[in-house]
Parts: structure tokens; sequence; C-alpha cells
């Protein structure tokens, strides 16, 4: 029979194991809140001449945040304009070919050497029977044959030139001059997609996380001229060690709490999205001095099933153990 003086000692231990047991706190899996962000910068260096946006603020996609000035690329704006304006008038010069006026001489030129080749041949005829009747000289005859040779070359090309000209130039020549205005447009569309970089506009909706120039430093091509962080598109990754996994599965539901946003942090509901190993020296951890194996750890990913107002990148999220185990 057990004595009543043991019993007030064996009270104690049973209220503080109760006691104990009732304030035990339940294990939570500590995440973050991360989001993507976006390198907002220019293509072609210049002087940031105006910058509309600062830390902490929202923008909008196609947004215009800063603009950029570059007086060499103006300048060879102003040179590509000439370099299609003379080609272009190259092209439609070959394209219609010699003026009325100019067609109009050549058909002239022409007719006057025919008519000098004709009266050549006829002094020939003359002189050709004038020899014959013992009149001229041999000398005369050669000199009328001569004559009439040498004015029916000039007319044959007298006519050649009227031929080309008014036939303008060959398909060759007209290629060539359309080749020469398409290289010349090319060019000045290179110039014109340089200036169209110098207004840097935002690449999706966001925050400003971070800017890194100010107006009238000199910014170099892509080095960043401000961060955005995509806050549409949140996620909460947790890092989670396999033996705690208890078949945790792309596609199901989690219940978390973000201490920094108080009541509006409470119950927030996630979906597994991405379940991926991590590195093995990072996140190896031995038991096998317990007699067990080795454990990896994984990182979980999760996003919010509806939005979030006032979550921000690096906050806190904290999932407890209980709904790892609760996953069927």
């Amino acid at each position: 029979m057990l004595n009543k003086g043991i019993y007030f000692p064996l009270a104690i231990v049973l209220g503080i194991a109760i006691f104990t047991a009732g304030c035990r706190q339940e294990s939570y899996f500590e995440g973050r809140v991360e989001m993507r962000e976006l390198n907002i910068a220019t293509k072609y260096p210049g002087r940031l001449a105006r910058l509309n946006i600062e830390e902490g603020q929202k923008v909008r996609k196609g947004e215009l945040l800063a603009e950029i000035h570059d007086p060499e690329a103006q300048a060879r704006l102003v040179q590509a304009d000439a370099m299609v304006k003379g080609a272009s008038a190259q092209q439609s010069k070959a394209n219609e070919g010699a003026r009325p006026e100019e067609v109009e001489s050549a058909h002239a030129a022409m007719e006057a050497t025919l008519a000098q080749a004709k009266l050549a041949r006829v002094t020939a005829g003359r002189m050709q029977r004038l020899f014959d009747q013992g009149v001229v000289p041999r000398q005369r005859l050669d000199e009328a044959i001569a004559a009439q040779s040498s004015t029916w070359s000039v007319y044959q090309a007298s006519k050649a030139n009227y031929q080309l000209v008014a036939s303008g130039l060959r398909p060759q020549d007209k290629t060539t001059a359309a080749a020469v205005t398409r290289e010349a447009e090319g060019g000045r569309q290179l110039v014109e997609t340089a200036l169209a970089e110098q207004q840097v506009v935002a690449l999706a909706d966001g925050e400003i996380t971070a800017i890194n120039f100010r107006e009238g430093e000199i910014v170099a091509a892509g080095i960043p001229i401000a961060t955005l962080a995509k806050t549409d598109t949140p996620w909460i990754a947790f890092n989670v060690r396999e033996d705690l996994l208890n078949g945790l599965k792309v596609g199901d539901r989690l219940t978390a709490s973000i201490p920094a946003l108080g009541e509006r942090g409470e119950s927030i509901a996630l979906r597994v999205y991405q379940i991926s190993v991590l590195g093995d020296f990072a996140t190896w951890t031995s038991t096998r001095a317990l007699g067990s194996f080795d454990l990896r750890t994984f990182e979980v990913r999760a996003r919010p099933l509806s939005g979030i107002a006032g979550l921000r990148s690096g906050m806190t999220v904290l999932v407890p153990e209980s709904e790892l185990r609760s996953q069927p």
C-alpha cells in the first residue's frame, strides 16, 4: 500500500507534464516571399535626360520610365535621311528613264546624221558617174566614197544613242538602284531603332525596387538603370527536409500565415507548383550515426490562390508542419 506522502510529488510532476504539453508550440516551415525581378536597361549608351520613377513606385507595362539623350544618334538620323533621299532620287531616275527633252534631242541628232548620210550617198553616186565620163579624177571619187562611209557610221552611232535614251536603263541597272535604296532605308531603320531605345519603358506591371542612375549621369548599354519587381506573380519558397515532405506533391494546398501583414496575413491559401531538390553539399544531412540514411533538402514553391494586398518580396511566410502531415 502506497504511502499517502508520495501522492503530492506525483501530482506536481503530472501537472508540470500536462502544462508543458499544453504550452508546446507547433513547429513551422519558414519560407520567404519571392518576386521575379526585371532589369530596366537601355540598348544604347547616352546621358540620362529624364527619370520619371522613384523607388517604391508602382508602374504599368509600357509606361515611360526614363529618357536617354544621344546627340550622335540624332546626327546619324539626319545623315540616314539624306542617304535615303539620294538613293530614292537615283532609283526614280532609273525607273522613269530619260526626260522627253533628252529623247527629242537624241532623235533630232539621229535625223541630222541620216540626212548627212543620204547626201553623202548621193554625192558619191554623182562622182562615180562623173569619174566614168572622165570629168573628175580618181581622187575626188575616193573622197566622196569615204565621206559616204563616214557619215553612215555617224548615223548608226546616233541611231543607237537615240534607242538607248528612248528605252532607258537596263533592268540590271534598275535592280541595282532599287537595292541601293533598300540599303539606305535599312540604315535609317537602324538609327530609328536606336532612337526608340532611348525611350525606356516598363516591361511589365510591377514596383520599382532599386534605381542605379540619376538624371544627368552617363548610362552604359546594358547596365540596369532600375530594377522592377513583378508584383502580380509572387511565390513562396520553403526548404523542407525529405523525411518531412510526407508525400507532398505538386497541386497540394497549404495554409500559411504572413506575420508582417498582421490579421490580413492569417490563413493564406497556397498551392504547390514546384518541388525540386537543392544542392548536395548545401543541404545534405547525415543521419548514419543514428543508423538511418543521408537526407536531402527540397525546395518547395507555392503561389497564393488570390491576391494579397501589401505583399512584399522577402516577407516571412510560416507553414505549420501539421499542414504537411495532413496531406493525403
